[in-house]
């Protein structure tokens, strides 16, 4: 028996889908092609108008195949009235087996009616998801931090559980340490849970200090400097698809006040979110910090930058900027992802008025609890960068994330070993 040909369906992944279906066009009797119709579902908020849109990842199934004129036609209708409506440049993520990512070439935005739209022409495959960026679950995120723990490198910790009493991992790289007064430094991936780079430049971080501590002697960063690796704070939100929220609509990088005693502020819960509080105790337990890093992406920017946000604490010093400016010398000298910005200018945010950093935002908030405390916000893209050449202007891609976790750690080694008079650091 022959089964006659079904309709084309949308179902949403377990982990991290969201999409809304309006209509899906598609006949028996002319089976060669569909329509989808789709619009963004929104996240509940405690900020702002209360509400978010922009992560989408679905899987498109039962749809028509064949080298014969095969055509799906797939479009978001109130692209243009996202949380971020700039879309301009931006390629839509696919991949048909969860393991290898590309992007649609044929990714198109229309300012005018805000309906972000691709296609597929003779398609071969019966089963596609497509993303707003390459999807990293929290199976995956298990198997990283099993993999680290018993690779006996680093130690494992929970610092504390999610709303929904999901478990935050850490990783403590901490066993060859030789210094009396080691440097600490903090790596922190997606507080926002739709900022799935990420998760993969995690990945890089995790694999460049296990090789670190396998090298011998072990790298003079990890016998001067205890790491932390925190691979996700908010892993009840990317479950859900969400882009900034967690289980509750907390937007987590605006809840850090609570480091100065701000016990209110727009984004924030009562009782106050417990990702946080986790971090700030496992930052407090550490007694200070000398780095702390804070892993986001930016939606509209082709590039990857660093915040100026801290800069505007009122405990930034002449130092501080010194050391600023030589951790991006250094890192844009190892990556060439980092501050690139094409037709983007200038570089990143604007730099806050002195001593007015909102220090409700991690990066911030740090760096006025940790005095001399290099803190940042580093930024990745969505989209493609022109100035990296054809590969690099059609998407962020996931190798280019795990390099620059990689890079980064090595530029943190570079830059510190100068401020620290490490054994083999420059006189």
């Amino acid at each position: 028996m022959i089964l006659t040909p079904s309709a084309p369906t949308i179902t949403l992944p377990a982990d991290a889908g969201a999409i809304l279906v309006n209509s899906v066009d598609w006949s028996a009797s002319s089976p060669s092609s569909a329509s989808f119709s789709l619009s963004l579902k929104p996240e509940k908020c405690l900020e702002g108008d209360g509400t978010f849109k922009q992560w989408f990842a679905f899987t498109a199934g039962n749809l028509p195949t064949g080298e014969n004129g095969s055509t799906l036609s797939f479009t978001i209708e109130d692209a243009g009235s996202s949380t971020f409506p700039d879309w301009s440049g931006y390629k839509v993520c696919w991949t048909n087996d969860m393991e290898n990512w590309g992007r649609i070439p044929s990714t198109s935005f229309d300012a005018e009616t805000g309906k972000l739209s691709w296609s597929v022409h003779d398609n071969t495959d019966p089963l596609l998801t497509f993303a707003y960026f390459p999807t990293y679950s929290l199976e995956r995120q298990e198997r990283l931090v099993h993999s680290a723990a018993l690779s006996g490198h680093c130690q494992h910790k929970v610092l504390g559980e999610t709303v929904d009493k999901r478990p935050l991992h850490a990783l403590l790289f901490n066993k060859h340490v030789k210094a009396e007064n080691p440097k600490t430094i903090w790596v922190q991936h997606r507080q926002h849970p739709g900022e799935v780079s990420a998760s993969w430049f995690c990945d890089g971080v995790v694999e460049r200090l296990c090789a670190m501590s396998r090298s011998s002697p072990p790298s003079r960063l990890l016998q001067n400097a205890i790491v932390l690796v925190v691979p996700n704070v908010n892993p009840d939100g990317g479950v859900r698809g969400h882009l900034r929220t967690n289980a509750v609509g907390a937007n987590l990088n605006r809840c850090w006040g609570r480091l100065h005693g701000i016990n209110e502020c727009a984004g924030q819960t009562d009782p106050p979110a417990p990702e946080v509080e986790a971090m700030i105790a496992g930052m407090r337990e550490l007694g200070h910090l000398d780095v702390m890093l804070d892993i986001h992406q930016d939606e509209e920017k082709p590039y990857v930058f660093i915040s100026k946000t801290p800069l505007g604490v009122p405990s930034c010093t002449p130092e501080l900027r010194k050391r600023r400016e030589k951790f991006h010398e250094v890192l844009r000298r190892r990556s060439s992802c980092f501050e690139t910005p094409g037709p983007v200018d200038p570089v990143g945010y604007p730099e806050p008025a002195p001593g007015k950093a909102n220090l409700n935002i991690c990066s911030a908030a740090v760096a006025e609890a940790f005095p001399g405390c290099l803190s940042m916000t580093m930024e990745h893209p969505y989209k493609g960068n022109d100035n990296g050449g054809e590969k690099d202007a059609e998407g962020f891609r996931i190798d280019q994330c795990v390099q620059l976790g990689k890079d980064t750690i090595d530029a943190v080694e570079e830059v510190l070993a100068e401020w620290g008079s490490w054994p083999g650091a420059p006189s």
